[in-house]
C-alpha cells in the first residue's frame, strides 16, 4: 500500500509520499507496517500478545500494548454518507466519522461500500492547526508473506514507554463492529 500524506502543523502545509506496506490479519490478530525511506523500520503488533514491536534492522525493542484490534469501522461511528469515489462509475464508499484521542482527534475514514477496504482518512486534530489527510494505494487482498509479523528474538522491553503501554497504531480504518 502507498500513502499519500497531507498534513497542516500550525497553518504551513507538508505534503509526503510515504511508502507504507501494511498487513492486517484480524483473524490472527496482527497488524504489521514496513516503512520504506529514510530510516526503513518495521513496526509489528500482537494483539494476543498485547505486544508492540519497533524493529530497526537487527535492533527491537517491545512495549506492552492497550487496545483491541478492530475489524472495519468502531462501533461509535457515525455514518455521513454514502458515494461514489472518482465520478458515478466509481468506486461505492462509505463515510464514517469518529473521535480518537489515539489519531489525535476527529476522524473521518472512507472505506469500500464492500468489503470495508480503507480509501482515505482525515484526521483533524484537538490541537490548534493541525490536520493530517492520507490516502491509500495499490492495496492488496491477503498476506503475501506471513513473516512480515514475525518478531527477532530477542526483542528487549523499552525503558521509554509511557506508563509502561504503548497505545495500538490504527494504520487502516482498524476499527470494530459495523
Amino acid at each position: 500500500m502507498h500513502i499519500t500524506l497531507g498534513q497542516l502543523f500550525s497553518g504551513e502545509p507538508d505534503l509526503e509520499y510515504i511508502t507504507q506496506i501494511t498487513s492486517y490479519d484480524y483473524g490472527m490478530k496482527k497488524l504489521a507496517f514496513k516503512v520504506v525511506g529514510t530510516p526503513n523500520y518495521r513496526i509489528v503488533e500482537d494483539f494476543d500478545k498485547m505486544m508492540h514491536y519497533v524493529i530497526y534492522g537487527t535492533t527491537c525493542n517491545a512495549t506492552k500494548m492497550v487496545g483491541e484490534l478492530m475489524n472495519c469501522i468502531s462501533m461509535d461511528a457515525t455514518h455521513l454518507q454514502t458515494f461514489h469515489f472518482g465520478g458515478m462509475q466509481g468506486l461505492m464508499v462509505d463515510a464514517w466519522q469518529m473521535m480518537s484521542p489515539d489519531l489525535g482527534g476527529n476522524v473521518v475514514i472512507d472505506v469500500t461500500h464492500d468489503g470495508c477496504v480503507p480509501v482515505a482518512t482525515v484526521v483533524t486534530n484537538t490541537k490548534p492547526g493541525m490536520m493530517s489527510i492520507l490516502e491509500y494505494q495499490n492495496i492488496t487482498m491477503g498476506i503475501k508473506d506471513p513473516s512480515v509479523f514475525n518478531v527477532p528474538s530477542p526483542c528487549p522491553s523499552s525503558d521509554n514507554q509511557v506508563d509502561g503501554v504503548a497505545k495500538p497504531l490504527i494504520g487502516l480504518p482498524g476499527l470494530s463492529g459495523h
